[in-house]
């Protein structure tokens, strides 16, 4: 991880696309600015956690689903 110090105003690039603004400090509490291309996906992590889980559910579902209807036509050609 890299670690900087920067001040409101200043900004950080990251490759050659994105760019993070220090819009404001206040207490504990930053607001950033970020600036990427649009086909570029930009998440809060605790939104992050929550889109990933709920794909692994979906998988999860979908491949109980698929287990389940191949179960279903097993018994029923028997």
């Amino acid at each position: 991880m890299l670690v900087l110090g920067r001040k409101k105003g200043e900004a950080v690039n990251i490759g050659d696309n994105i760019r993070i603004v220090v819009l404001d400090v206040s207490g504990d509490s930053v607001r950033i600015g970020i600036e990427a291309p649009q086909e570029t996906a930009v998440y809060r992590s605790e939104i992050y956690r929550a889109i990933q889980e709920e794909n692994r559910a979906a998988v999860a579902s979908k491949d109980l689903a698929a287990n389940l209807n191949r179960l279903l036509k097993s018994n029923t050609q028997k």
